[in-house]
């Protein structure tokens, strides 16, 4: 997992990335929401377990952003796939 450095003024400096450790994440085909196929998408984000990029369908991507919540909406999903202990690899 990447594991984030800040400096004196909170910024992030450092994300931990080494390029032996990286790894490219396939996009999943449905939204992780609905489970609707997608082609393309915009709002993504890692599900490391199962080495995928969770993807959320265009209307469903445009909902969340406008209410603030598709990083929440992506955290729940998570926990449903994996369990609480999940939210623990990830940084807030």
């Amino acid at each position: 997992m990447a594991k984030r450095k800040e400096d004196d003024d909170g910024e992030s400096t450092d994300f931990g990335f080494h390029p032996e450790s990286q790894q490219e994440l396939e996009l999943e085909d449905t939204c992780c929401v609905t489970g609707e196929a997608i082609t393309s998408s915009f709002c993504r984000f890692p599900d490391y377990r199962n080495a995928t990029m969770m993807v959320m369908a265009k209307t469903v991507a445009l909902e969340q952003l406008r209410r603030g919540t598709s990083l929440q909406t992506f955290h729940d999903i998570l926990v449903k796939r994996h369990g609480k202990e999940i939210l623990k690899e990830y940084m807030s």
